[in-house]
């Protein structure tokens, strides 16, 4: 087409992506962009839509150049392994200096919660997509018996998630090479605990957690709570006791 730039959509999604990961969705602006994509407006706008646009494309090409490597490391067969591959894979993003800090998704995450649905809906769909990969590899570990069967494959997966991101936070924090890999060390145990991590604390402490009670349970009306209150309070004498 007449006046638009021909460019590689590799290439220029891979300087888009840098942009936004080392600058925050929010900070970062559509000069910005051209700047270091190389292109012109036009192209931008012909090609991408608008910056918002840009960014679900850059989320998407994340996904491809960055994310995929992590979930292609849970393939291995032994699932207790493939777990470990997961977690090595990204010590060895977060230890590389020539990626910016933190994961794209995770930053813009916290950066902007509130950044619209579509990209909230990206976000979800990616940690969505590494629980189930997860979840799979654990429940394929219980079958093999590598996996004790008291634990909760689908709670053990939603860890896992949660101690990636919380690896990607205190990495964008400043956090060095060592300190993530205590983290990951200290959540990999998880795999040889009977109960899920904090079950076994309430065991050791031979504890029950307090009971939550339902959503649609009835509340105590109020004259039965004063009257309780009461009852433990009064003597004989209709004084109230010390204590």
């Amino acid at each position: 087409m007449a006046g638009i730039k021909q460019f590689d959509r590799h290439e220029v999604l891979d300087r888009a992506m840098a942009v936004f990961w080392e600058r925050g969705y929010e900070a970062t602006s559509v000069q910005d962009l051209l700047e270091a994509m190389g292109i012109n407006r036009g192209s931008l706008y012909a090609t991408f839509g608008d910056k918002r646009q840009l960014f679900l494309a850059v989320l998407d090409h994340y996904a491809e150049k960055v994310s995929a490597a992590m979930l292609d490391a849970l393939g291995d067969p032994d699932p207790r392994r493939a777990v470990a591959q997961m977690f090595a894979v990204l010590l060895r993003r977060t230890g590389d200096p020539s990626w910016p800090r933190g994961c794209l998704n995770t930053n813009t995450a916290l950066e902007c919660p509130g950044s619209g649905d579509a990209i909230s809906r990206t976000i979800a769909k990616r940690l969505g997509q590494q629980e189930s990969a997860l979840y799979h590899v654990l429940h394929r570990a219980q079958v093999a018996g590598t996996l004790n069967r008291g634990q909760d494959c689908r709670a053990l997966a939603r860890f896992f998630v949660g101690v990636a991101q919380g690896v990607n936070v205190v990495h964008k924090a400043g956090a060095d090479s060592a300190t993530l890999q205590d983290i990951v060390a200290i959540a990999l145990r998880a795999l040889d605990t009977s109960l899920p991590p904090w079950r076994e604390i309430q065991a050791s402490n031979g504890k029950k957690w307090p009971r939550q009670p339902r959503a649609d349970a009835p509340r105590p009306k109020r004259s039965s709570q004063r009257a309780a209150q009461g009852m433990g309070a009064r003597t004989s004498g209709g004084k109230v006791s010390g204590s």
